[in-house]
């Protein structure tokens, strides 16, 4: 499969797609998990989740321990990130799914509909219909990525910007942006 052959290349890819999560019912303790007090704090859970039941958690935690269940594959697969987390545990998860790649050599495909999920973490992005690769790009500015995907604010703004005389950096972090416009002004 193609899939395969861009996780050799780039170890960590972005699909754009629809993922449900499926985790197996019943309570954390029960999770088949080496050290799993250890593994719980990796995704930052406590403890006293693990005499709580898998169904009665919010989805937020149910993600959660969905990666948890992953950490020890070669192969993570997780998606639906902006649905599930709120934006300082997405940023927490991006920084975790890089270590995990870059300490450990996991190969990482992270699932979603919102491509700001991706920024400063996916190294190519690939658009999924039907099962089928019908598009993929390692530039987030790509025109042709946003017929598949609602384009983020920061890529349209520099884009209807640079369409004037003045030309911003493309970057797809706020700061470096700030940065580029106060120094051409």
């Amino acid at each position: 499969m193609e899939i395969n052959s861009l996780l050799q290349e780039y170890e960590i890819i972005g699909l754009i797609s629809s993922y449900e999560l499926k985790i197996k019912d019943g309570y954390v303790k029960d999770l088949n998990i080496k050290d799993i007090s250890k593994a719980l704090k990796m995704v930052l859970l406590d403890d006293s989740y693990l005499d709580k039941k898998i169904s009665d958690l919010t989805l937020n935690e149910q993600f959660k321990i969905d990666l948890l269940t992953k950490l020890n594959n070669d192969l993570i697969i997780v998606g639906n990130l902006s649905k599930y987390l709120n934006y300082k545990d997405i940023e927490y998860i991006k920084k975790l799914l890089l270590k995990l790649n870059n300490s450990y050599h996991k190969k990482i495909v992270v699932i979603d509909k919102d491509i700001k999920v991706f920024f400063n973490l996916v190294k190519m992005v690939v658009v999924i219909k039907d099962k089928k690769i019908i598009y993929k790009t390692n530039d987030f500015f790509d025109d042709n990525l946003y017929k598949y995907t609602k384009c983020p604010k920061i890529v349209s703004f520099i884009n209807d910007v640079n369409s004037s005389e003045v030309k911003l950096n493309k970057t797809v972090d706020i700061y470096e942006l700030i940065k580029d416009i106060y120094r051409s002004v």
